[in-house]
C-alpha cells in the first residue's frame, strides 16, 4: 500500500509542476491587463487544485497557506478585489511561496522559513479583509463563539437556495441532476461546498449562467442546540442544463477529483416533458429530497450514461479530453532513445556490409534495406518527438528569478518571453535552467541601470529584459536581450588586469575584451553581495553550455543594451551529417552548416595575406581558408586512391576540394578536404566523458563499419579562423578579386 500512496505522491507533484507555471502565466496576464474572467477562474483552480491534493496527504502547512491564498483569489473572482499592482504583487509573492512550499513537501527543497510564511499569510489576509467578509484562515476554529453573537452576512458566491425556479415550459432540453454531500473530513481540509458550487457554474456557458438551480438539502439539519460543530449536516442538489452538444459527465466528473474520497455524490439525467419530470436509466434522487449518497466511480458514469442515452448526439466540444495523454516516466523515454540510437547503427552497420567492395549485390536486397532505412529514421523522428518539449516552463521560471534580483538589487525590471513553443529535447530543457538564471542575475545585477541613471538618460524607469527562443539551421538560439547600459569594456579591461586574468598592457579587441566576463574569478562588483561579487557565475554558463554542445556570443551597445545569444543544438542523440575524409581519416560535418561543396583553383583562387593565413574567393567572397588536416593536427599520410563515385575527390593537381560551411551567426569558412564520401545519420556520443576535449571537435560517432568519427565544431573552427584573420586584408584582397 506504500508503495502505491508513492506512486500517487508522485503523481500529485507532476501535476503540481503543470500547475505552477500555469498559475504564474495567468498572473502575468493580470500584471500586464490582459486577463479575462476564464484567467482568474484558472488562477483560482491552479491553487484550489494543489489545495486538494495537498489535503489527500497530510501536508499541513501546503494545505493551510493554500487555503488562505485561494480565500483572497476568490475575492478576485467574485469582483470584490480589484487586482492593483500591489495586490498583484502579493499574489506573486503567495505564489513563490507555494511554490517553495511544494519543494519542501516534495523534499526538494528547505524548509520555509515560518516568518516569511506569516508575513505573507498577514498580506493575504489584507486583501481578503478587502473582499468583504470572507474569514481569515488563521482565524478559523480559534476564536469562540460569543454568547451576545450577532449574525453577519454570508457571501454564498451568488447562489440562491431557494425552490426551484418554475420552467416556463418552452425548454425541452434535458438536465443533469447532481447531488453531493460533503463529509466531515471535507471541511478540515479547509475546503468548503461552495466551490464545487462554483465549479458546476463555471461548467455552464455565458448565455446558461443563470439556468443552474441549487436546492440545500438540510433535513438532516438538528437544532441549534443539538448541533455538533464539527459534523456535516448539509448536502446540495444541483440542476444544470445539459450542453446542447451532448452529456458533460466527465466535466462534472472533474469537479470533484480531489474531493471524491471525502464528498459523497450521484450524477443523473432528468427529461423535462409537459407536466412531469422522468428520470433515464441512471438512478436520479428527488429534487426536494436528498437520495442515499454513495460515491460514483467515473468509469461507471460513463458506462451508464451510454446505457441511459445510445443515440446521443456527439460530445460538446467542451469536454476535456481526459484519455488524450499518457503519463510515463522519462527513464523509459530515454531507454527508448538509447535503443533507436542502436538501431541507427545496427542499420548503418548492415548497409555497409552490403555495399562494401566483394559483397554480393543483389537489387532487390538493397531495396529492402532502403525501406529498413526510411523506416528508421521515421521511428526515430518519432521518438524525438515524445522527447520535445517546448521551453515555456523553463522560461516562465525565470520570472520569478528577476522578480528576486530586482528585489535584491532595488530596481524596476520587466522580463518580456517570446518563442516560449519552440520545443527542444527534454534533456538541454532540463540543463538550461542554471545558465539562464545565472545570465538573468546578471542582467539585473551588471546590465540594466538604478531607476535614477536611466531618468538622467532619457530611458523609461522599468528596465526591460527580452528571453526569446527560436529554431535556427537545425539549432536552438536563446537570446537575452536588455535595454541597459551595455558592457564597459575599458572597466571589464582594467579589471581582468587587476584580477590577473590578462598580462598588464594587453592589447585585446572589443569581442575579446567581452569574453573575458566569461573567465573564471572575473566579477566588476566592488562588493560582495547576494547577487554578485564572488567571480562565479558566467564562467558556469560557459562551461554548461559547452558541455551541451552549444556556444556564447555577446553583442553589446555602450548606453543602449546587451544581447547574448545561445546557439545549441536541437537535440543530443542524433544528426544528420556529411561524412568527408581528410589524411585518411573519416569526420562528420552537420549537415545544417553545410553551404556549398566546390572545386577551386590554387593558382587563381586562394590568396594569401601578411600574417600567413589564406583565405579563398568564392563566387566573388573572399573566406577565411582552413586545412583541416594542419588545424587538426592529423598526421600526414600517403594519398590514397579511391573510387571515383566518391564525389569530392580532387582530380587534377593544382585544385583543392573545399567544404564552404557557416555558423548560426552567418560568418563563413572554406574546409580542405580530401573528399566527400556520403550523406548518412549519426548517433551522437560524448567525447569529453569518454576521451577528453579536442579542439575544433564537438562530439563522436560510430560507423557503420564500427570504426569511430569525429563530429566537427564548424562554429569554433570558424571563429578560430576568423580571429587569425586581418579583416582590412580581406576587403582589399575582395575589391582586387572583383
Amino acid at each position: 500500500m506504500g508503495d502505491v500512496m508513492d506512486d500517487i505522491l508522485k503523481i500529485f507533484f507532476e501535476e503540481c509542476d503543470e500547475l505552477l507555471p500555469e498559475l504564474e502565466s495567468g498572473l502575468g496576464e493580470l500584471s500586464a491587463e490582459e486577463s479575462s474572467q476564464e484567467t482568474i477562474n484558472a488562477i483560482f483552480r491552479a491553487v484550489h487544485s494543489i489545495k486538494g491534493g495537498a489535503a489527500s496527504f497530510g501536508l499541513d502547512r501546503l494545505v493551510r497557506f493554500a487555503h488562505v491564498y485561494e480565500s483572497a483569489l476568490d475575492g478576485l473572482r467574485s469582483g470584490q478585489v480589484e487586482p492593483d499592482p500591489a495586490i498583484i504583487k502579493t499574489f506573486f509573492l503567495a505564489m513563490d511561496l507555494l511554490s517553495d512550499l511544494v519543494a519542501e513537501a516534495k523534499q526538494a527543497g528547505d524548509e520555509v522559513d515560518g516568518g516569511r510564511i506569516d508575513e505573507t499569510v498577514r498580506k493575504l489576509e489584507a486583501i481578503i479583509g478587502q473582499g468583504g467578509d470572507a474569514p481569515a484562515a488563521s482565524d478559523v476554529g480559534e476564536t469562540p463563539v460569543p454568547e451576545d453573537f450577532t449574525p453577519v452576512t454570508v457571501d454564498l458566491g451568488g447562489f440562491d437556495f431557494d425552490e426551484p425556479a418554475e420552467e416556463d415550459g418552452e425548454s425541452s432540453r434535458p438536465k443533469l441532476v447532481v447531488t453531493f454531500r460533503p463529509q466531515a473530513e471535507l471541511y478540515s481540509r479547509g475546503d468548503d461546498a461552495r466551490n464545487l458550487l462554483l465549479g458546476l457554474k463555471e461548467l455552464l456557458p455565458a448565455e446558461d449562467a443563470g439556468a443552474m438551480d441549487v436546492t440545500c438539502n438540510t433535513q438532516d439539519l438538528p437544532v441549534l442546540s443539538e448541533l455538533a460543530p464539527e459534523e456535516a449536516c448539509l448536502g446540495w442538489t444541483v440542476r444544470l442544463p445539459e450542453p446542447p452538444g451532448g452529456t458533460a459527465e466527465d466535466d462534472i466528473q472533474a469537479v470533484f477529483d480531489w474531493v471524491g474520497d471525502v464528498c459523497d455524490f450521484q450524477i443523473a439525467r432528468e427529461e423535462q416533458t409537459d407536466d412531469t419530470v422522468e428520470a433515464d436509466a441512471v438512478e436520479s434522487p428527488a429534487v426536494q429530497e436528498m437520495a442515499p449518497a454513495v460515491p460514483v466511480p467515473a468509469e461507471t458514469v460513463e458506462s451508464e450514461a451510454q446505457a441511459a442515452a445510445p443515440a446521443a448526439p456527439a460530445k460538446s466540444g467542451r469536454k476535456r479530453e481526459q484519455n488524450a495523454s499518457i503519463r510515463v516516466d522519462i527513464g523509459r523515454i530515454g531507454m527508448l532513445m538509447d535503443m533507436v540510437g542502436e538501431m541507427v547503427i545496427g542499420q548503418a552497420s548492415l548497409e555497409s556490409a552490403l555495399t562494401r567492395e566483394g559483397a554480393l549485390y543483389d537489387p532487390e536486397l538493397l531495396k529492402r534495406l532502403a525501406v529498413i532505412k526510411t523506416l528508421t529514421r521515421d521511428i526515430q523522428e518519432a521518438v524525438m518527438a515524445i522527447r520535445a518539449q517546448p521551453v515555456r516552463n523553463v522560461f516562465q521560471r525565470m520570472q520569478r528569478v528577476v522578480r528576486e534580483a530586482s528585489s535584491l538589487a532595488d530596481k524596476d525590471v520587466a522580463l518580456v518571453l517570446e518563442g516560449e513553443e519552440t520545443e527542444v529535447d527534454r534533456t538541454l530543457i532540463e540543463n538550461l535552467t542554471d545558465p539562464l538564471t545565472h545570465m538573468l542575475r546578471n542582467a539585473v545585477d551588471h546590465g540594466i541601470e538604478t531607476p535614477q541613471a536611466r531618468l538622467a538618460a532619457g530611458k523609461p524607469a522599468q528596465g526591460t529584459i527580452w528571453l526569446s527562443a527560436r529554431h535556427r539551421s537545425g539549432r536552438i538560439l536563446i537570446e537575452i536581450r536588455d535595454d541597459g547600459g551595455g558592457i564597459n569594456t575599458q572597466r571589464v579591461l582594467q579589471t581582468a588586469i587587476k584580477r590577473g586574468i590578462v598580462p598588464s598592457g594587453a592589447s585585446l579587441g572589443e569581442n575579446e575584451i567581452n569574453e573575458l566576463i566569461f573567465a573564471p574569478g572575473f566579477s566588476t562588483a566592488e562588493t560582495v553581495s547576494d547577487l554578485s561579487g564572488r567571480g562565479v557565475g558566467m564562467d558556469v554558463v560557459k562551461q554548461a553550455i559547452q558541455n551541451l554542445g552549444g556556444r556564447v556570443n555577446i553583442k553589446s551597445t555602450q548606453g543602449k543594451g546587451t544581447l547574448f545569444t545561445l546557439s545549441l543544438p536541437l537535440t543530443l542523440a542524433v544528426l544528420d551529417g556529411m561524412l568527408i575524409e581528410c589524411r585518411g581519416s573519416t569526420m562528420v560535418v552537420p549537415v545544417s552548416s553545410v553551404v556549398e561543396l566546390v572545386t577551386v583553383q590554387l593558382k587563381d583562387d586562394v590568396y594569401t595575406i601578411p600574417d600567413g593565413s589564406h583565405v579563398v574567393s568564392v563566387r566573388g567572397r573572399c573566406i577565411p581558408l582552413i586545412y583541416l588536416g594542419d588545424e587538426l593536427t592529423l598526421p600526414e599520410v600517403e594519398s590514397v586512391q579511391e573510387e571515383t563515385h566518391h564525389m569530392g575527390r580532387a582530380g587534377e593537381e593544382g585544385q583543392l576540394i573545399v567544404l564552404v560551411v557557416e555558423n548560426e551567426a552567418g560568418a563563413r569558412a572554406a574546409l580542405v578536404v580530401d573528399g566527400v564520401r556520403d550523406q548518412a545519420q549519426v548517433v551522437i556520443k560524448s567525447i569529453e566523458k569518454n576521451y577528453r576535449q579536442i579542439k575544433g571537435v564537438s562530439a563522436a560517432t560510430i560507423l557503420g563499419d564500427g570504426s569511430v568519427s569525429l563530429i566537427l565544431d564548424v562554429s569554433t573552427l570558424i571563429v578560430s579562423a576568423t580571429k587569425r584573420v586581418d579583416t582590412r586584408a580581406l576587403e582589399a584582397i575582395a575589391e582586387r578579386a572583383a
